[in-house]
């Protein structure tokens, strides 16, 4: 049963020099969104509420506002001629207190990343207060703060689209605001400095699920050869298909699993590598790659694919 009486408006406040006079660069503020889709989509599946979506609202000027607005889905029975099967519904039972929860998680994500420095923090103890079970953390300064389990335990999960949220700038956007309406006033959830978003940026390794989902960036991305073996195939529903480890010159390229995009490689080909048989030898590949918070390969774009480990890149025969 849905009533009218209730509407829910989150927002994304930008401030600095560029976005002063109300324009923002619309790769960023992509980004941003795109981030803040995939936080909703987390925390929708979590909270089993994926009958509720995000839409964008109008953006304000002086200091750049993105408003958001939650809507719930609604099967209705329609007329055979009508060609809608869904009714967008803006104002609901429980959408004010589920979008609260929402922004407060991603307020609360934040403040962990924040109060982390970037680096690793120690659980001292966990205790119930008012009912709510929570986390004592320690971070490096040997600082303590406290935080609800569920948004500790959860903090890799989140890592990856909060790395994304938070596109800011020196000079250009300086500040971010994360907030929501209730009765006419603001709500601030977290407000971040430019100066804090490498503890955003560098906190933990990001979920394999984002990362294959996540678009190569070119802009980033040079020229490498890498030797090792190719360890798994992912199908060809992600933007990567594969991973790939180097097994030589670890220590600059890391032991972590790199992303493969291939364009003009048989798939079949890199399938074979794959089979046991076929493990015991190293294979040279060669592409654009790109690195990760840590200065490790990511991912990489591969051009080519040879079986001698010591192939010269300046040849131009290649086996396949």
């Amino acid at each position: 049963m849905l009533e009218d009486g209730e509407q829910f408006i989150g927002y994304l406040k930008f401030f600095g020099p560029s976005v002063d006079e109300g324009k923002i660069d619309i790769e960023k503020i992509g980004n941003s969104l795109v981030a803040l889709n995939k936080l909703y989509k987390k925390y929708a599946k979590q909270q089993k509420s994926e009958n509720v979506i995000l839409k964008l609202g109008k953006i304000k000027k002086k200091c750049t506002e993105v408003n958001i607005y939650l809507e719930q889905i609604a099967t209705i029975a329609q007329p055979v001629a009508q060609t809608a099967s869904w009714l967008i519904v803006a104002k609901s039972i429980g959408i004010t207190e589920f979008g609260k929860q929402f922004f407060g998680t991603i307020g609360n994500q934040l403040a962990l990343k924040i109060f982390s420095k970037g680096k690793k923090i120690e659980k001292e103890k966990e205790f119930i207060k008012d009912g709510e079970v929570l986390v004592l953390a320690k971070n490096i300064d040997g600082e303590e703060m406290s935080f609800p389990k569920e948004i500790y335990d959860s903090q890799n999960d989140f890592a990856g689209p909060l790395r994304d949220l938070v596109q800011l700038e020196e000079k250009k956007e300086e500040r971010m605001e994360v907030g929501y309406y209730q009765d006419c006033k603001v709500k601030k959830v977290a407000d971040i400095e430019f100066e804090q978003k490498e503890f955003i940026t560098a906190f933990k390794e990001i979920a394999l699920e984002d990362r294959l989902e996540e678009e190569f960036d070119d802009s980033r991305a040079t020229k490498i050869r890498i030797v090792g073996k190719f360890v798994d195939y992912y199908g060809l529903a992600h933007k990567y298909h594969f991973s790939f480890q180097a097994r030589k010159n670890q220590e600059e390229m890391g032991k972590q699993k790199i992303l493969c995009k291939i364009e003009d490689i048989n798939v079949s080909t890199i399938i074979d590598l794959l089979k046991p048989e076929n493990q015991e030898k190293n294979v040279c590949v060669f592409g654009m790659a790109t690195v990760n918070s840590e200065g490790k390969i990511d991912k990489i774009k591969i051009e080519w694919i040879n079986n001698d480990e010591n192939f010269n890149p300046n040849q131009k025969k290649l086996i396949w």
